[in-house]
């Protein structure tokens, strides 16, 4: 049996590769296909079959909003689903975050929010879940937007302007980092970040062995500065 994931995605964002997808409707007693635009939602649905449904809980309904949310309703839903999961996932895709919306107002930095906090229940206490940042390429089937390769310094870059503020300040936060300089800039080298990025691509082929790589990060967080505040 494998770990108990959850899942943190925005449901509705279509900034991703199609997958051609078709609705089923009825109407007066006849089915209608009609094709739609492909969603972050359909990729979790290949994500559920690659980790086996069993396993996961998953976050954000199409169309849910915090905005009347009292915080101990949010508080209570969200710990609800992340309470008895190891590791968070967080589809990372080009849409993700509403730019005219504080993020609190958001469901993705709550559910990272809670997933870096260890809670107690009655007798049990809930350790802070390992996180993995699998990212998904845009409409154009390219990662550009937010990883790009530098030859020059041999080293990968991450756009992570385009990340919420909480998912931004958990990577690059090893305390004592292995790192040199290129071009007046640092690289990194080895487990730099609490959240670990990958490719959605890479993910597919080798989903287990990045699952216990952030739950061996987990197991070593006191080596990172983590942020569990919004």
């Amino acid at each position: 049996m494998g770990r108990k994931v959850f899942v943190s995605y925005k449901y509705g964002d279509t900034h991703v590769p199609d997958l051609y997808k078709v609705d089923e409707i009825e109407i007066f007693g006849r089915t209608y296909r009609t094709a739609r635009a492909t969603r972050v939602r359909d990729y979790v649905d290949e994500l559920q079959e690659i980790i086996g449904k069993d396993n996961i809980n998953l976050g954000e309904k199409d169309g849910e909003s915090l905005q009347h949310f009292a915080d101990e309703t949010i508080k209570s839903a969200l710990k609800d689903k992340i309470f008895n999961s190891s590791v968070t996932i967080v589809m990372i895709s080009k849409g993700m975050k509403e730019t005219y919306k504080a993020e609190s107002d958001q469901w993705i930095p709550w559910e990272i929010s809670y997933s870096l906090r260890q809670t107690t229940r009655a007798d049990r206490t809930s350790r802070m879940n390992g996180v993995i940042a699998v990212v998904l390429p845009d409409e154009n089937n390219s990662y550009d937007w937010y990883i790009t390769h530098d030859s020059e310094c041999n080293c990968t870059n991450y756009n992570t302007s385009k990340l919420f503020q909480i998912i931004k300040a958990n990577m690059f936060n090893e305390k004592k980092p292995n790192k040199r300089v290129c071009n007046g800039y640092y690289v990194y080298s080895g487990e730099f970040s609490y959240i670990l990025n990958v490719k959605w691509e890479d993910f597919k082929v080798a989903h287990k062995s990045y699952i216990e790589r952030a739950v061996e990060i987990r197991d070593n967080k006191e080596l990172y500065d983590t942020h569990i505040n919004i």
